[in-house]
């Protein structure tokens, strides 16, 4: 498998209801997202997202998600993902990856398959 990062476009559901669209980078040294607006009708979402200045750091690792008004990142380290899944619900298809902390981070590509996208995180896991 090549071992280049991969750009996704994808949408990163935060809780349900709520919809970033965004940019998935998938990299050996872990997974980058960047959304580029909010589809959804939640106007929750905002307090899902903490400061730039605010962080969550648990078990020595340190998982980002932090909003600047204009665009919410999630920085997933490749070291601290422990599992994987490709699922399907009416058609939709998501990725679910589940952290060490056991929180699990859920990005859906909509119809289309997520087969590759599951392939490429568990081959840079496995590296």
């Amino acid at each position: 498998m090549d071992v280049s990062e991969e750009l996704w476009v994808i949408n990163y559901i935060p809780e349900p209801k709520a919809r970033f669209m965004g940019e998935l980078m998938v990299a050996p040294e872990g997974l980058k997202f960047k959304s580029m607006f909010e589809n959804s009708n939640a106007t929750v979402v905002k307090a899902i997202f903490t400061n730039v200045s605010t962080f969550a750091a648990a078990g020595g690792h340190t998982v980002y998600r932090y909003s600047n008004d204009k665009e919410a990142h999630v920085e997933l380290p490749m070291s601290e993902i422990i599992s994987v899944e490709e699922k399907s619900k009416y058609f939709m298809n998501s990725v679910h990856i589940k952290m060490k902390t056991d929180e699990v981070f859920i990005f859906n590509y909509g119809f289309l398959s997520v087969k590759k996208l599951v392939e490429k995180i568990q081959y840079f896991m496995n590296l």
